[in-house]
Formats: structure tokens, C-alpha cells, sequence
């Protein structure tokens, strides 16, 4: 059963050492995903030993504007994350490294909010298409998929072609 809250926590304080599930969902409003919708899941298992490695597979939806051919459509992305928490007297033997946290061992529980937000704007693409195989808009060509905001562009270009072919003998230079 998942626990809705609003910020992805977890209680270690009493966690006895081996591995135990987690589930828990944040409404996506809470983490300012403005173009998620919905809750985001983190599902897996928090592994506690003299460190505690956090393995989740999460899961958010979101609304996106195809960035080739300008259609709304839906999309879920599912990243896999894994965050290394160890205590200080551990800590000077490890690298730098963003999934490795130092974390008080007289704390009760730990804050993985940030790691979750950041993993799923990672899992954006850099060209977030509709469709693998989605077609590019091709200037004067007739599409349905233009929405509202550009359909009153869409006769501009014949208007002002006409005006233009309408207003050549008129006022022009002629060279001769």
C-alpha cells in the first residue's frame, strides 16, 4: 500500500539491518513540477546496514508540447535511482559523488525530495518528440495538429503575399 505525503521522506529511526519496501507517493505539485500531473511513485527497497542504499523506480506523468511538431501529448517516465547514505565516520573514504549522502546517525528519518525532483527532470530528453517517428512542420503546409494560440497565423502568410504581389506596380523602381 503507498503512503501519500508531501515531501519524499523515510523513517530509519528503529529499521532493523537487511532490506525493507518502500512505496511512497508525493502529489507533484509538492516537488514544483509544473508540467507533472498526478502523484509521483517511488517504489523499491531501502537496504540498512552500516550505510543505507535507497534502490527506487519511480514513476511520474506529465503533459508536453512535441518539440518538432508543436501536438500536446502525454508521456510517463519511469528512472531507476539509487542513493548511497552514510555516517561521517564512513564519509572520508568516498569520493565526491551526488547519490552519496552523509547523514546523522542520531537522525529519525531522511529527505531524498531533492534526488527524486532532480532524477525525474533528468528523465526529460532533450528533444521530447510525440513519437519517434514524428514529422517536422513544413512552412506553408497545411497541418490540423496547429493549436489555438498559431491558427491565427495561419492565414497571415497568404495575406501578406497578396498585398505584396498586388502593391509591385505601384510605387516600384524600375531599373532601365
Amino acid at each position: 500500500m503507498e503512503k501519500v505525503e508531501d515531501r519524499f521522506t523515510l523513517k530509519i529511526r528503529g529499521l532493523g539491518h537487511g532490506s525493507h519496501s518502500i512505496d511512497i507517493a508525493v502529489p507533484s505539485e509538492s516537488l514544483d513540477l509544473p508540467m507533472f500531473h498526478g502523484k509521483i511513485t517511488a517504489k523499491g527497497q531501502i537496504t540498512v546496514g552500516e550505510s543505507l542504499l535507497l534502490s527506487l523506480r519511480l514513476e511520474a506523468t506529465g503533459s508536453f508540447i512535441c518539440d518538432r511538431c508543436g501536438c500536446d501529448f502525454e508521456r510517463t517516465f519511469r528512472p531507476e535511482i539509487q542513493l548511497l547514505y552514510v555516517p561521517p565516520q564512513l564519509a572520508t573514504s568516498l569520493n565526491e559523488d551526488d547519490d552519496v549522502h552523509v547523514f546523522d546517525t542520531q537522525t529519525n528519518e531522511i529527505d531524498f525530495t531533492e534526488d527524486i525532483r532532480d532524477a525525474v527532470m533528468l528523465a526529460i530528453p532533450m528533444k521530447n518528440l510525440h513519437s519517434p517517428d514524428c514529422k517536422p512542420l513544413i512552412a506553408g503546409e497545411e497541418k490540423g495538429i496547429l493549436d489555438d494560440r498559431l491558427s491565427a497565423l495561419g492565414g497571415l502568410y497568404a495575406k501578406l503575399r497578396e498585398e505584396e504581389m498586388n502593391s509591385e506596380g505601384t510605387g516600384s523602381v524600375s531599373q532601365g
